[in-house]
């Protein structure tokens, strides 16, 4: 066996191409259709239930997040606290979570106890009970914890700058004040359950060590018969509106560091330019190694972190730059912000930069697959687009194409500075 000289450092290899394992579709007698994904050497399972049920189709504030996370509040057959006491027994874990488009309840347990544990889930999506009480002890929970977040000049920030580039009544937006927690009903909770945690408006991701035996238990709690009442969900569309007004200051007495956001509505990823803006973004903001890090924190010492993202949901996608800095270096941190972004319109990226961005894209990106439940977030991602886990393959191989002329084309198409928003909140200078 050779020695290893650790005065030597590895050497370099570059990812030319991945081979994501494929995941296999299923269809139950009721039609829901099932994504499988098998592999890991634990003897585990995640089971999650996905439904058109998030914000975009709540016709009142709240009413969405509030019917999630109450679903685990008690059934016919059992109190919340006996839930989390079996779910405790059997060494299991229960998740719920809403976004935009879609709720999703995710269960995480042993093999052996899925017969148990299956059934307690089937209990929960089919036969919650909604308890007026606990629904007053949500409400109140969330109510403080609003009031205390908007406190926090980067909240402000971020609800200014959402309703800015979708409008204040988008649900991108998602704007609601605290009366909303005072003005939620009961029965607005349950019409929403009615109408959209159905069997038709439903779909099952399967991950881990699966087996038929997994496949028939999923059959005999979701697929055997149609559940609950079987009306198909309209497909709402709510129109984007967004502001004439691009910059916008906000003051907040006292604040110690003013809070930053700059950026624009944009696209999805089934748009073509995608690719590019996704390798835009690395460069100017997306990495700890980005060009706003450098700038705005190691040289300057504005900050102690900025960094951009792009968003991409289902019908649309936003870019922002997020940032706190101290009030006296704010206007010199934006000022930076803006120069950064202009060099990317008129000086093309070194070579030697763009290739380590795109090696650190494919390095976090092969991280992201590193288990059979990684690979179900990316799959629960791509599905509602149409892609399945295999999009990454060739998304990699189209941001290896990319070059820095491109780059620098897409940043005078979409990264113009009069095409940006600005919103800052802080303390107003003397």
């Amino acid at each position: 066996m050779e020695n290893l000289n650790r005065n030597l450092p590895p050497q370099f290899k570059t990812i030319e191409h991945v081979d994501i394992p494929k995941s296999k579709k299923e269809i139950l007698s009721n039609e829901i259709p099932v994504h499988i994904i098998s592999g890991g050497s634990q003897d585990v399972v995640k089971i999650e239930l996905i439904f058109n049920a998030g914000l975009w189709y709540q016709k009142y504030p709240l009413i969405a997040g509030i019917c999630n996370s109450m679903l685990n509040e008690g059934t016919e057959n059992y109190t919340a606290s006996e839930l989390a006491e079996k779910f405790d027994f059997y060494g299991a874990y229960i998740s719920y979570s809403n976004s935009q488009h879609y709720a999703s309840i995710s269960l995480y347990t042993l093999n052996k106890y899925l017969a148990e544990t299956l059934n307690l889930l089937e209990e929960i999506i089919k036969r919650p009970t909604f308890p007026q009480k606990e629904l007053k002890t949500i409400l109140s929970n969330k109510k403080q914890n609003y009031l205390v977040n908007r406190e926090q000049a980067s909240a402000l920030a971020k609800e200014k700058f959402n309703s800015l580039i979708y409008g204040e009544n988008h649900p991108y937006a998602n704007i609601f004040e605290a009366k909303s927690f005072d003005e939620v009903k009961l029965d607005d909770v349950k019409s929403f359950y009615k109408e959209c945690y159905t069997s038709d408006n439903c779909r099952i991701i399967v991950a881990g060590k699966i087996n038929e035996s997994v496949l028939n238990m999923i059959e005999d709690c979701f697929g055997a018969k149609s559940w609950n009442t079987k009306t198909s969900i309209k497909d709402v569309e709510h129109q984007f509106i967004s502001s004439t007004d691009k910059k916008v200051f906000i003051h907040k007495k006292d604040a110690v560091q003013s809070s930053i956001r700059i950026g624009r509505p944009l696209f999805n990823k089934t748009h073509k330019d995608y690719a590019g803006i996704m390798l835009l973004n690395l460069v100017l903001g997306g990495y700890f190694g980005s060009r706003l890090m450098q700038n705005i924190r190691e040289d300057k010492g504005y900050t102690y972190g900025i960094n951009s993202l792009l968003l991409s949901h289902l019908k649309s996608g936003h870019f922002a730059i997020i940032t706190e800095v101290g009030t006296d270096v704010c206007e010199a941190a934006i000022s930076e912000i803006y120069k950064e972004i202009k060099r990317l319109r008129e000086e093309l990226i070194p070579e030697e930069e763009l290739n380590l961005v795109k090696n650190f894209f494919a390095g976090e990106m092969l991280r992201s697959f590193d288990s059979p439940f990684a690979l179900s977030e990316s799959l629960k991602g791509n599905l509602p687009f149409g892609y399945d886990n295999s999009y990454y393959e060739t998304f990699l191989q189209r941001i290896k194409a990319t070059s820095s002329q491109t780059i620098m084309e897409l940043a005078n198409t979409y990264f113009k500075e009069e095409d940006l928003y600005e919103v800052v909140v802080g303390e107003k200078k003397a």
